[in-house]
């Protein structure tokens, strides 16, 4: 974390976004100095891309093993995978969804090599952030590892996602609306490190993502491609700005809470509707977020969210403590049921 005088920016090396990126994996990693790598997946990406990212690490030379996630917790990491990678290899190669990637970001952590990330899904800022999100009893705690050395974006492959992973990431980018504001807050209050530059490029990231709401919703590549750009924006702010403040507010806690009750929905779409309920207490313009989820066609209530009222109102009361060194507008006590339940209400969240 800064300490409001110094803190540490590191950044990718390479950022590729196109048509057919994974057709070219092995040539990029040779070219960025990679000659022997492991790649953790999971069995969708294996079935569907394995042949084409063995063809490009064959014809380029790159010496590879792949290995398959066993579905474990972040915490428990595959001893096998951090023995090859320590004896011989340049970086873990994280081909997947968000878990994937988060485990890929440990492993290259422990094993003291290189990350990089191949998302095949544009579910959350992750894709491009040095951050894990971990469990740690009944709260959440963000951790920094290894910045993402190459991020290859494959818009053809990503295009193809299912719609829940879309509006999963188009929640995500919208939470940043309220995340910076919550960051403010907690620098005229507490006198945290605020860094107005990154805070400012997060929330127009939000801005750009709910004027291109309706594409999104439509699936058109020029939408997606749009949100995977401010997905590996947002990412990468986390590691400009050295904490996870300027993506990352009131609107996570509330699905870090409802998280506690194995909630369905993915985080992304559980932030957005978060989001809806933080703007109001923020005095903006929550129904302007509202429209954009809907015209997203991602869930707006606890009803789409496939969580009942009592639920998601309870989720509410525990956002707080989440992480209780995290202010936000919940303040330090967080919502009684009381309030809660009035949010949820005006919000037409319930």
């Amino acid at each position: 974390m800064p300490n409001g005088r110094r803190h540490k920016i590191e950044l990718p090396r390479l950022i590729l976004a196109g048509e057919d990126i994974v057709g070219s994996i092995g040539e990029e990693l040779l070219e960025l100095g990679f000659k022997s790598v492991g790649v953790l997946t999971s069995k969708t990406p294996l079935q569907l891309l394995g042949d084409k990212i063995e063809g490009s690490l064959k014809a380029s030379g790159v010496e590879y093993r792949f290995f398959l996630d066993n579905g474990q917790p972040h915490e428990v990491l595959r001893d096998d995978f951090i023995a090859s990678i320590r004896m011989k290899m340049d970086a873990v190669v994280g081909i997947g969804g968000g878990r994937v990637l988060d485990v890929s970001k440990l492993i290259a952590e422990k094993s003291n090599v290189s990350f990089i990330s191949v998302p095949t899904v544009p579910s959350h800022d992750g894709i491009a952030s040095p951050m894990v999100s971990l469990a740690g009893g009944r709260t959440r705690y963000s951790r920094f590892v290894r910045t993402p050395q190459a991020i290859f974006a494959d818009i053809s492959v990503l295009v193809a996602s299912p719609h829940k992973y879309v509006v999963s990431g188009f929640g995500d980018v919208i939470g940043k609306y309220t995340a910076t504001k919550d960051w403010r807050l907690a620098h005229l209050l507490l006198g945290e490190y605020y860094g107005e530059y990154t805070a400012n490029q997060a929330a127009e990231c939000a801005h750009i993502m709910m004027r291109k709401a309706e594409e999104v919703g439509e699936g058109t590549k020029e939408g997606i491609r749009a949100l995977v750009e401010a997905l590996v924006n947002c990412g990468i702010l986390i590691g400009t700005a050295g904490t996870s403040r300027p993506c990352s507010g009131s609107e996570h806690l509330f699905s870090h809470a409802l998280d506690q009750f194995r909630a369905p929905s993915p985080h992304g779409q559980q932030v957005g509707v978060g989001t809806v309920m933080m703007s109001y207490l923020h005095n903006a313009d929550w129904e302007g977020v509202r429209n954009s989820l809907i015209k997203a066609k991602a869930p707006t209530s606890a009803r789409e969210l496939g969580v009942d009222e009592a639920t998601l109102v309870r989720a509410l009361t525990l956002a707080a403590s989440m992480r209780p060194d995290r202010y936000t507008i919940l303040g330090e006590r967080g919502l009684n049921e009381r309030a809660a339940n009035a949010l949820a209400k005006a919000t037409r969240v319930t």
